[in-house]
């Protein structure tokens, strides 16, 4: 006889990365490499650098909130 026993939840101590939010840090990424090289950083660039015209408007806000704080330089 086959007997099955409930299986004890796992506990994770971070969530998982969704691909939203590794595109998100990649877009960001992006973003300060290009400003830091001296490019402009527009829809148009980013779209020449191989995203696409949706990808840009649905995860720019959140990947030049990203670019930004990670570009801050704190100074003692």
């Amino acid at each position: 006889m086959i007997r099955f026993h409930p299986r004890e939840p796992q506990l994770q101590s971070a969530p998982a990365a969704s691909c939203r939010d590794a595109l998100t840090g990649r877009m960001a990424s992006d973003m300060r490499e290009m400003a830091f090289s001296g490019q402009t950083v527009s829809p148009e660039t980013l779209i020449q650098r191989g995203w696409t015209a949706d990808t840009v408007k649905r995860l720019s806000p959140a990947a030049i909130t990203q670019a930004r704080r990670e570009s801050v330089r704190r100074l003692s």
